[in-house]
């Protein structure tokens, strides 16, 4: 564990400085081209850069065993927020999102931060296993004390050795791939008292289903 720890260390650290960089270049674009604001996406660009730099605050301490901040979270919110924060994601290269969901969600007991942390995480892979035009979905629903929340994408699927070890952390079947998204989000669900399955077949896709306690 101490060397998970080190090796985590070291990956934030790594990936900080060059987004402190990022974060300057635009703050200096806004300041000499204030037009810039005008921009549809110019406001979310700065929040998703936030947000990531909380990202790599909450990977910094992946290994503790503290509790987060839980308070009463609207997952409703939570997922339309995040379905906007994806369109230049979407339109950029040229993916299909549709989201489901029902007129009224009860709210959970979570950390809103954490929960789109990982509804995030899920998203990503199931777009980077589409290829363009691909189609991923994301529907939510009520079942009696529980609220369940599935993100399927028409994807390539994964081999039966990919998914035995799928939320081993650092383990990853993708090129690139640090193996450490799918353990995160394993780890926020667990932490939010809910649990994560998967099914995928080679060449049909795959299907993420999370349960979470409702209040």
């Amino acid at each position: 564990m101490e060397d998970l720890n080190l090796t985590i260390a070291k990956m934030v650290h790594e990936i900080r400085n060059p987004l402190t960089l990022i974060n300057s270049s635009l703050q200096l674009i806004e300041t000499t081209h204030p037009e810039v604001k005008d921009f549809q996406f110019w406001s979310q660009t700065l929040e998703d850069v936030e947000y990531l730099n909380q990202l790599l605050d909450d990977l910094a301490v992946y290994s503790d065993d503290r509790r987060f901040f839980m308070c009463e979270a609207d997952l409703k919110e939570i997922i339309l927020s995040l379905k906007e924060s994806l369109q230049p994601y979407i339109l950029a290269h040229r993916k299909n999102l549709s989201v489901h969901l029902p007129a009224q969600l009860p709210p959970v007991f979570g950390n809103p931060v954490k929960l789109r942390q990982a509804f995030l995480n899920l998203l990503k892979n199931a777009f980077e296993a589409t290829g363009e035009d691909g189609c991923v979905s994301l529907s939510a629903r009520k079942y009696l004390d529980q609220i369940i929340i599935r993100v399927s994408d028409d994807g390539c699927g994964m081999t039966p050795e990919a998914l035995a070890d799928l939320f081993t952390p650092f383990s990853s079947h993708k090129a690139g791939g640090t193996g450490l998204g799918l353990a995160i989000t394993q780890k926020i669900i667990r932490a939010h008292y809910g649990q994560i399955d998967v099914t995928s077949s080679l060449g049909r896709g795959t299907a993420f289903t999370v349960t979470l306690p409702h209040l």
